[in-house]
């Protein structure tokens, strides 16, 4: 017949040691699932500065094709406000003419028919100031022209800025890593043993003082 303080101890050793190994086998699906946080983190941290990487490169490209568009777009408007001056220097110098010519034919006219005085001179300005209203239109249209050049030339300076503060906002912001996962509260195996085997010896103590009891009561009896 089996000792029942040894059957005591034995089935509370046997139970702190399943603890125990229970103990032990949470701890390592603790750290494995720990391990594993840690390695997906690792991966989308590779991940996130690749892609970062990656605006960066395109916004220095995007930047130097809208400096490049910009300066194209100075480039044409300032070629077609020097169009118009010149065309103004063109027209004006072709009005220039035509005022002279059209003075010889003013002064030959009237000496032909004998005429001098105040009514050759009144034709002469005449002519002269067909020159005048021509050069004050030109004069006019050149001014809208510098203007409109000036507008223009602000409106591509605005829309540059705009263009470049959005492309800036894609890369603008610090790159962080996310929080790393918390590491895990692991249980302790020697204790949790040493606490188990203490508490079936401390059972199987209990068991033993009873039995002792038990065999001195019948001893008297």
């Amino acid at each position: 017949m089996c000792d029942p303080v040894v059957g005591s101890f034995a089935s509370g050793a046997m139970g702190a040691i399943g603890s125990a190994a229970e103990a032990s086998r949470a701890n390592k699906a603790a750290q494995r699932n720990y391990e594993h946080k840690l390695k997906i983190r690792e991966r989308k941290w590779m991940m996130d500065t690749s892609l970062f990487k990656t605006k960066v490169v395109q916004f220095d490209k995007n930047i130097s094709e809208m400096n490049l568009a910009a300066q194209k777009a100075y480039t044409e408007s300032q070629k077609n406000l020097n169009d118009v001056f010149t065309q103004a220097m063109l027209d004006h110098s072709t009005d220039f003419k035509n005022m002279l010519e059209a003075e010889g034919m003013i002064e030959a006219g009237a000496a032909e028919r004998g005429v001098r005085g105040a009514s050759v001179s009144k034709m002469i300005n005449m002519n002269l100031a067909k020159l005048g209203l021509a050069n004050s239109a030109r004069s006019r249209a050149l001014t809208q022209s510098q203007y409109a050049f000036n507008l223009g030339n602000e409106r591509i300076r605005n829309q540059l800025i705009s263009d470049k503060n959005t492309e800036w906002s894609k890369v603008s912001m610090q790159l962080v890593p996310d929080m790393e996962p918390v590491e895990p509260v692991k249980r302790n195996v020697g204790l949790t043993l040493f606490t188990g085997l203490a508490g079936a010896a401390f059972d199987a103590w209990g068991a033993s003082g009873g039995e002792s009891s038990k065999i001195s009561n019948d001893g008297d009896n």
